[in-house]
């Protein structure tokens, strides 16, 4: 791990190198990738983040595993230069906090947020449309929507974007029923 700031200011270096709207989402794809990819332990417990942050290896050997495991990921020229660099000032640790940090300032330029919606059941696609429609509407952005299943909410949804949570579940709904009529 490094500190939050050194993290933000790594992506914002990263964010410097891409000259196009495009070229800021393959970068992107790419940390998310790499990132991905350190995570993944093997039978031992062992992660690929781990053995490129040991110092047990030779800083040569560590490089040349980075760049095996990115061009087998495709990863960019670009992507795999700024990584190099920050293995070899001891910062691999830091990477997913690099990519979190990385993804935030590139949905902000894209003009993208992230929302989250809990349902007792599934959502159908037309449902899910609308609400991504209605949120857009909203927030004056494009909606990236990210949905997940939640039995206890009995009916109903619970949307959450940014500090904004919308609770419109029986649960709650319930809830307040009964406050209402426990305070009469």
């Amino acid at each position: 791990m490094i500190p939050g700031s050194l993290a933000r200011r790594y992506a914002r270096a990263l964010m410097l190198l891409a000259e196009t709207a495009m070229q800021r989402e393959t970068f992107g794809r790419g940390l998310s990738d790499f990132t991905n990819a350190i995570k993944v332990e093997d039978g031992s417990g062992s992660t690929l983040g781990g053995v490129l942050d040991s110092q047990r290896y030779p800083l040569s050997e560590r490089r040349a595993v980075l760049t095996s495991v990115c061009r087998r990921l495709g990863v960019d020229a670009t992507v795999l230069s700024f990584l190099t660099y920050v293995l070899e000032r001891g910062r691999i640790s830091g990477v997913a906090q690099i990519a979190r940090f990385y993804g935030e300032m590139a949905d902000e330029l894209a003009g993208r947020v992230h929302a989250s919606v809990r349902s007792a059941r599934p959502l159908t696609p037309d449902a899910t449309l609308k609400l991504t429609r209605a949120l857009e509407q909203a927030t004056g952005r494009t909606v990236v929507l990210e949905s997940s299943v939640d039995p206890a909410l009995i009916g109903g949804v619970v949307c959450q974007v940014g500090s904004m949570v919308v609770d419109g579940s029986v649960q709650t709904q319930l809830e307040t029923l009964r406050t209402t009529l426990s305070g009469t």
